[in-house]
């Protein structure tokens, strides 16, 4: 499924060549676990394995993603735990809820500096850290007290820069080029 002219529905591109190594995601486990007991947060079987489930996929997963990951290792956990543990752990500032075109909320276990690049076409959202972007000129908003601000770069990813000219039938300028006779 891909968009519609109007950009309304957008896919979720969910290759499983999007993870992390191992040994990079148990060492953010570690970490997750060391800085939930230093709170004086419960680390509990559930909290631990939707969290390794988000620092595991890099397409920042949605709550649903994240419960059909989770079927087959932890039966008994029901879609109503894990979108609770998501929002639990997102109030505690443990993960965070990325900004996406469509409507449902998707979660990221990287708390680094970075942004999001974001394909219009196929939905892929990609972590991206600008250095020009560390430090923005929070707007002063009339009325309205700004407490974060969320920079996405929108755009269309390497895959689906060219598929609209392709799909009508039509080559790039720069591909089109005849000799003149």
């Amino acid at each position: 499924m891909g968009v519609d002219d109007n950009n309304s529905h957008v896919r979720i591109n969910r290759k499983t060549s999007l993870g992390r190594h191992d040994a990079q995601v148990d060492a953010w486990c570690s970490d997750f676990e060391r800085l939930c007991r230093g709170r004086g947060i419960r680390v509990t079987p559930q909290r631990l394995a939707v969290y390794r489930a988000l620092a595991e996929d890099l397409a920042h997963p949605t709550a649903e993603s994240v419960y059909t990951r989770l079927g087959g290792r932890m039966s008994g956990m029901s879609q109503a735990t894990v979108y609770r543990t998501l929002e639990f752990l997102e109030r505690e500032k443990l993960v965070r809820r990325v900004s996406a075109p469509e409507a449902v909320a998707r979660f990221d276990a990287n708390l680094d500096f970075h942004q999001h690049l974001v394909c219009r076409r196929c939905g892929r959202l990609t972590d991206v850290a600008v250095p020009e972007l560390r430090k923005p000129k929070i707007p002063n908003v009339p009325g309205f007290i700004v407490e974060e601000l969320d920079i996405r770069l929108v755009g269309r990813c390497r895959d689906c820069s060219g598929s609209s000219l392709k799909r009508r039938g039509r080559r790039p300028a720069a591909r089109s080029l005849k000799s003149k006779s």
